[in-house]
């Protein structure tokens, strides 16, 4: 099979068994070594840059916190080192202050440097276009982009896309703050991190610099993280004023990204979202 051979060629071992896992975007698997040591590897059919640029995030963010190793990675596959899921009773706290410390991590500008996925959504991060101003990135490159996209997809009727339209200027006076571009997840939720009996491993990043406030957005959304979670984050870096005035922004390009992967069971979110910011 050559995909044993591509896996023997990187871990210089033989393969035992797969494990078939679900992650939902890509075929991915639990591979067990002839040494009993495991591996993870996602393939997918389609040839393009998506892993490649997924391990790039995962070693830039390893550089500050806990990030499965990159072993390989091609246009069709990545391979990562297998982090083994285990109870930690301080997981949330862990967990919190690992995100202080990625997040005093800062760039020039907003953005990234390249363009990649937040599920299977495409990400523009105003490569080269040295944008300092954050209300100006989140508008073009956030909002406004998810809501072309719903449109061309059909998902939002006339008066729904007048409203998201017309909230340009209140984002503009609400973002209109003073943030340095911070490294971000991009994507937290539940499922985005890995507890073990020692540490958390940050995982399937959509990472890019931005206003630290923005990871938290899928956080309050969908829940799983807990008071630890926030007060160990809060103790290393405290939250600023006007945080959950602006927390609706940031909770709608979750809520318009996730109307355009699963449809309209997300228009109500949106709908109530635009509500809440003026």
């Amino acid at each position: 099979m050559y995909l044993d051979d591509l896996i023997q060629e990187h871990t210089h071992q033989a393969i035992k068994s797969y494990h078939s896992i679900g992650t939902g975007l890509f075929d991915s698997y639990k591979v067990t070594l002839k040494n009993n040591s495991n591996v993870f590897i996602k393939i997918q059919c389609n040839s393009n840059d998506d892993l490649i640029h997924e391990a790039e995030e995962l070693r830039i963010l390893g550089e500050y916190v806990n990030t499965p190793k990159v072993i390989a990675s091609t246009k069709n596959y990545l391979i990562l080192e297998w982090i083994e899921q285990s109870f930690n009773p301080d997981a949330q706290k862990e967990l919190g202050k690992s995100l202080s410390v990625l997040h005093q991590n800062h760039n020039d500008y907003f953005g990234f440097f390249f363009d990649n996925k937040i599920g299977s959504t495409p990400q523009k991060n105003a490569i080269n276009n040295k944008i300092t101003n954050w209300a100006d990135f989140f508008w073009k490159y956030r909002i406004k982009f998810q809501i072309d996209l719903a449109k061309k997809n059909s998902l939002l009727d006339r008066e729904l896309y007048n409203r998201l339209i017309n909230l340009k200027d209140s984002i503009y006076k609400i973002l209109d703050i003073k943030t340095l571009p911070t490294l971000l997840h991009g994507d937290l939720w539940s499922g985005n991190y890995i507890a073990t009996s020692n540490r958390p491993y940050f995982i399937d990043t959509a990472s890019y610099y931005g206003h630290s406030e923005a990871d938290f957005a899928l956080t309050y959304m969908f829940g799983g993280f807990s008071d630890d979670f926030y007060s160990s984050y809060e103790k290393a870096l405290p939250f600023e004023e006007k945080m959950q005035e602006r927390m609706p922004i940031y909770m709608l390009y979750h809520f318009l990204n996730h109307l355009n992967l699963f449809g309209k069971i997300y228009l109500d979110s949106v709908r109530n979202l635009t509500g809440k910011i003026f």
